[in-house]
């Protein structure tokens, strides 16, 4: 299941708001008033067993509020006392489940692994039998490279609700990697698990670490990002990339998808056109964890092909061909450009101009600002809107300027 998903699966769960007694039902706005006054009855009355109940509930009510404003501690109390005044309530405990499997995602975004892990271990303990929470232990099993691990966390799901087709399809994927990547050998360095298959033939002048370090640092420089959690980098051979990668064309040598995937090359590739696949993978990681992946295809590809393009310049024939026969693809339209079902051609040409404005932005008005693009989107802008407000222009000026533009770009590069 991709990462998106997961997400949307948390932000379906239901949260139960308790209504109290129709009394304290006008003032229910205000919770920790209720819980107050609630407090004062139960202490003149500690054997009066509604009381207890509805102070139960009012804490409850106050847990869910905190928890959808993610503020964890303090939910996390509300709803330890509220267990503690009524514990047979399976309302209550299903409401904390889903709070602190809340949490664990939230944790999980923020690559606090420790942290996601001890939540669900908790969300279990409350609700064995949710299976969202199965799902994000999978996602984080299968990011970290523990792929037997990940198998029965989704296994479990896939018990508790057959219904997950897109666990279905992760586990499927899953189960054909692991044959492949559990006898990776291991090279662990500070801030990438590098881990690659037994037969990969590495020549004597390249070093993967190397690279990956390089691109760190000026993709890193570029974004004004360094990310502070470890990123898997698996290294195949190409026959075995391409077996795992039945769905991707044959001219993709890269992927990321949590992890950046490679093939090493064979004797046709050299170490330029090596560079630049890691270093466009390395972008979209970088580009994930800045939009928590809500970052639109053309955009995500074009930031990734310009920094992959600093190793490797590559063709922009198709480019080229689509500016002289005026079909060049409106800008709203270039994300289904992308589609891998489309033609090759078509796909290609989606690349090099996702490239191209790109390309143009970052010279006219710098890349620095792509960061901040970035993080609107991840607030919820969308992104012609986004554009529209970062470079002070509407998107289809934006585009009638880029046109122009392009000749100076298509001068002089390699057809």
């Amino acid at each position: 299941m991709s990462c998106r998903g997961v997400r949307n699966l948390v932000a379906a769960l239901s949260l139960m708001v308790a209504v109290a007694s129709p009394g304290v039902a006008e003032e229910a706005a205000d919770w920790p008033k209720v819980i107050a006054q609630l407090q004062q009855h139960l202490y003149r009355a500690p054997n009066h067993e509604e009381a207890r109940r509805q102070l139960a509930i009012a804490y409850n009510n106050y847990g869910v509020q905190l928890g959808e404003a993610g503020r964890w501690d303090l939910a996390v109390s509300q709803f330890q006392e509220a267990i503690r005044l009524d514990g047979a309530n399976e309302s209550l405990r299903h409401n904390f489940a889903n709070i602190r499997l809340r949490q664990a995602y939230d944790a999980y975004q923020r690559h606090q692994t420790a942290e996601a892990i001890q939540a669900l271990d908790h969300v279990v303990a409350l609700n064995p039998e949710l299976a969202q929470a199965y799902i994000l232990r999978g996602r984080i099993e299968y990011d970290r490279q523990k792929l037997k691990e990940a198998k029965a966390a989704w296994q479990r799901a896939l018990e508790l609700d057959p219904a997950q087709t897109d666990v279905a399809r992760q586990l499927e994927q899953l189960n054909q990697e692991l044959p492949v990547e559990s006898d990776f050998e291991r090279l662990s360095q500070a801030h990438f698990d590098i881990r690659y298959e037994e037969r990969v033939e590495q020549p004597v002048w390249y070093d993967l670490r190397d690279v990956l370090f390089e691109a760190r640092r000026l993709v890193g420089s570029d974004f004004a990002y360094w990310p502070d959690h470890k990123l898997v980098v698996l290294v195949y051979r190409a026959d075995s990339f391409r077996k795992l990668r039945q769905e991707t064309p044959e001219w993709v040598a890269g992927q990321f998808d949590g992890k950046i995937r490679v093939s090493l090359p064979s004797v046709q590739r050299d170490e330029a056109w090596v560079r630049n696949s890691l270093f466009h993978e390395y972008t979209h990681a970088l580009i994930h964890d800045l939009s928590h992946g809500r970052c639109p295809t053309w955009l995500n590809e074009g930031l990734a092909e310009y920094q992959g393009r600093t190793q490797a310049p590559g063709s922009l024939a198709l480019l080229t061909k689509a500016y002289e026969t005026q079909q060049l693809v409106p800008w709203p339209q270039l994300s289904d450009q992308l589609t891998m079902a489309r033609p090759t051609e078509q796909v290609g040409l989606g690349y090099e101009q996702s490239y191209s404005i790109v390309a143009y932005l970052a010279q006219r008005y710098g890349f620095w600002r792509f960061r901040r693009l970035l993080k609107a989107i991840d607030g919820g802008a969308a992104w012609p809107d986004a554009m529209e407000s970062e470079y002070h222009l509407k998107l289809s000026h934006l585009e009638e300027d880029w046109r122009e533009w392009l000749p100076e770009l298509l001068r002089g590069v390699t057809r």
